[in-house]
């Protein structure tokens, strides 16, 4: 039996209200040859169900897996070892896609015989029909795996979960898979491992897909015990991860020194903060570890000024960025 040439991998949980869209919207792709695999994680509604019955009107092929309640993490990872197809998509179960989306994906992917990664321009669509667009905007249709990497941890490309096309072989051969030990954020750190291992990244500047924003996702955001602070991703992670792979290039570990870092270390402090676990906001900033990377973080104002105004506000008046989050909980993710 030939095997098809893309994967879709969609984890769903409790996703019987938006998979029917989802999946419909990868039934009239203009491109055919792809199978999607959907990871039932331990669904307490009818999203088997409404799966199975799809699955029999479909001239696609729908693989349809049941596994107890492990998170999106390890669906995903099932998905990568159930998956035949030289390059794999991920999917969120209530997203949706343009009818060329894998089409020019694979176009992209293909352009060159060393492309590992293709990835496409997004948006955000809300609840009320509005939307915000997240454009691809390099001059250049190609990227080295590395410098591509180097945009994504400076925020200057935005890729998200459901706008990229991974090669199935990059990912294996690297063990590129998602940390089922992070829960927030492991999708960031897929991707920075998977940018680091690619040798040349593909860009389409169109928007291809959907990212659905429901009121709901931020009142889930702000939950401590789904989202402890010991689940949420950890950049350092990344910067000892780079120096076991013996990596020198200082321009990529500066950024994430002065950087990254910096910018996830205010995220989570602000986190505190909205997650109503304020002592450890007040406790970490007598932390000397973390005061030096706030430092660190006051000369990263020629990549985002925002950040190096919050380094300064955190080491010298934590009252008035207390009070910005504290007053301003739910805007805030």
């Amino acid at each position: 039996m030939k095997c098809p040439k893309v994967s879709v991998v969609i984890p769903a949980y409790n996703a019987a209200v938006t998979i029917r869209g989802t999946l419909n919207s990868f039934f009239s792709q203009s491109f055919r040859d792809f199978e999607i695999i959907v990871v039932n994680d331990g669904s307490t509604d009818r999203t088997y169900e409404i799966c199975e019955l799809l699955k029999k009107d479909s001239h696609i092929p729908l693989h349809v897996y049941i596994q107890p309640n492990r998170g999106g993490a390890n669906a995903r990872n099932r998905g990568i070892e159930l998956s035949q197809g030289k390059y794999i998509i991920f999917m969120d179960a209530d997203d949706i896609v343009e009818k060329d989306f894998i089409k020019k994906l694979v176009n992209a992917i293909e352009s060159k015989s060393i492309v590992d990664i293709a990835c496409c321009s997004f948006d955000l669509l809300y609840e009320d029909g509005g939307s915000k667009p997240r454009i691809i905007k390099s001059a250049k249709k190609v990227l080295s795996g590395k410098e591509a990497l180097i945009h994504l941890l400076r925020e200057e490309l935005e890729v998200w979960s459901g706008s990229a096309m991974y090669s199935r072989y990059l990912l294996t051969r690297f063990n590129v898979f998602f940390d089922e030990d992070v829960i927030m954020g492991e999708d960031i750190d897929f991707r920075w491992r998977a940018f680091y291992h690619a040798r040349q990244v593909a860009l389409v500047p169109d928007i291809l897909v959907h990212y659905i924003q429901h009121s709901s996702s931020i009142t889930r955001a702000l939950d401590p015990n789904r989202f402890p602070p010991s689940s949420w991703l950890d950049p350092h992670k990344f910067l000892s991860y780079l120096e076991a792979m013996g990596e020198k290039d200082e321009d990529l570990l500066q950024t994430l020194r002065g950087y990254v870092i910096p910018l996830f270390t205010v995220r989570r402090l602000r986190n505190y903060i909205t997650y109503d676990i304020e002592d450890l906001f007040w406790d970490s900033l007598k932390i000397e570890e973390i005061r030096n990377t706030l430092k660190r973080g006051l000369v990263s104002f020629k990549y985002n000024p925002g950040l190096a105004l919050k380094c300064f506000l955190l080491l010298c008046y934590p009252k008035a960025f207390y009070d910005r989050y504290k007053f301003n909980k739910g805007q805030y993710r």
